[in-house]
């Protein structure tokens, strides 16, 4: 057997020509609008500890604004719905839903982005009554996360139709 995989030599050379070819070029590139807006979106204000841990999140992806020329508003809305009930009326797994609404408004200006973000995760009931909270306040802070991360990615993708 051959050290030497022609295939694995061929797609591994191949594939960056390919990309190339098609006019594909990685988002945070050199000089591309998502890169320069690392540190030029300040963040307003959140509520609650899933606020606070979107906020966390985005500043860590964003970067601190020390020359701020947009803001960031973000609403975020979660919903929980019991999914797995017992014979006895127990719920046993929650889903959590949430919803953040967003803009990024110039400063000095008016509101030149708007979008809207969903995701979901779920968490278990057991029966002890701290190891449930734990779960959830885990599901939480995951859901936080994860709409933090889709709001950075939907900014980098548009990020050349609204940042000046």
């Amino acid at each position: 057997m051959s050290l030497f995989n022609r295939r694995k030599f061929l797609t591994l050379t191949a594939a960056p020509l390919a990309l190339s070819a098609c006019g594909f070029t990685p988002i945070y590139s050199d000089g591309s609008a998502a890169e320069q807006m690392h540190g030029r979106i300040a963040l307003g204000s959140f509520d609650g500890l899933d606020g606070f841990q979107m906020r966390e999140q985005l500043e860590s992806r964003l970067g601190t604004a020390t020359a701020a020329t947009h803001r960031l508003d973000v609403a975020l809305a979660v919903d929980s719905d019991g999914i797995a009930i017992t014979a006895d009326g127990s719920i046993t797994r929650y889903n959590l839903s949430g919803t953040a609404e967003f803009t990024i408004t110039q400063l000095g200006g008016g509101v030149i982005f708007r979008d809207s973000i969903t995701a979901f995760t779920a968490y278990n009931a057991t029966a002890s009554a701290y190891a449930t909270r734990i779960a959830e306040q885990d599901a939480n802070r995951r859901m936080a996360v994860t709409i933090a991360d889709k709001i950075v990615t939907r900014l980098a993708t548009s990020a050349e139709d609204w940042l000046t």
